[in-house]
């Protein structure tokens, strides 16, 4: 004779399911946590390092031993970038683990003699920069690097934009500008606003800028995505898309 066993309740299995949560010790896989330290080449502590995981939308920053944590990450392996204005940014790959006790030791070159020999306004430019960086880890709008720049060799901005989602790239009396389909104007014609450097550049489309010279483009599809500092007086009903040059030496 055959034997039979009854499959448990939805009840019983869902007590199934806290009584093993509840369970003291439990580490799982999806779980885990990845903690550091980012110094300079002399092992003193940096403080204030942005230390983000792109991929994840994570960003947090040193404390003033140096130290930053990330907890409640899947596990794996992650690219982390660290940036300190003064230093070399750096790339690595980490493995985010679910023992807790993972040690990840940073060490940022100081960059601080091409600082120096940066005027007021090309320096203020260089601190605005760390700010786009920071957006793009926590995935704020979308964005195009200088290392992507390079790698597709465009010839003009928009041949880095034309694959993008919501992006249209349509023939204007300079060459090519950028519209977003999602833009709520109503217009048939809606250029999107365009700052360079912090600066509002109104009548400029995005091909008039020489791509050698652009460090990072930001871009947002409508007012609600736009950060605050690029909607004050000027709107975003179109669209906004903010770009940043290239600063002497910069990262």
């Amino acid at each position: 004779m055959r034997a039979f066993v009854a499959a448990p309740s939805r009840f019983g299995m869902r007590c199934l399911i806290a009584l093993v949560l509840a369970m003291p010790g439990v580490v799982y896989a999806q779980d885990g946590a990845l903690r550091g330290v980012v110094a300079d080449s002399t092992g003193a502590p940096i403080v204030g390092a942005d230390v983000g995981i792109v991929s994840l939308h994570k960003l947090t920053r040193t404390d003033d031993h140096g130290r930053f944590s990330f907890e409640k990450i899947p596990v794996g392996a992650v690219e982390v970038s660290v940036r300190r204005l003064g230093y070399e940014p750096q790339k690595l790959q980490a493995t985010v683990s679910n023992t807790l006790e993972l040690s990840f030791h940073v060490t940022l070159v100081p960059q601080a003699a091409v600082l120096d020999a940066l005027d007021v306004s090309a320096k203020r430019r260089h601190v605005a920069i760390e700010g786009f960086h920071q957006r793009r880890v926590l995935g704020i709008g979308t964005y195009v690097t200088r290392e992507e720049i390079e790698a597709r060799n465009a010839n003009v901005p928009s041949d880095m934009l034309r694959t993008m989602s919501g992006v249209q790239i349509v023939r204007t009396r300079s060459g090519f500008g950028l519209r977003f389909a999602s833009a709520s104007s109503g217009r048939r014609d809606c250029p999107p606003t365009l700052w360079i450097d912090g600066q509002r550049a109104p009548g400029i489309e995005i091909d008039e800028l020489p791509i050698n010279d652009i460090e990072g483009i930001e871009l947002y599809r409508g007012t609600a995505t736009t950060p605050p500092q690029f909607t004050y007086g000027s709107g975003a009903q179109c669209g906004t898309v903010v770009v940043w040059t290239r600063t002497p030496g910069g990262p």
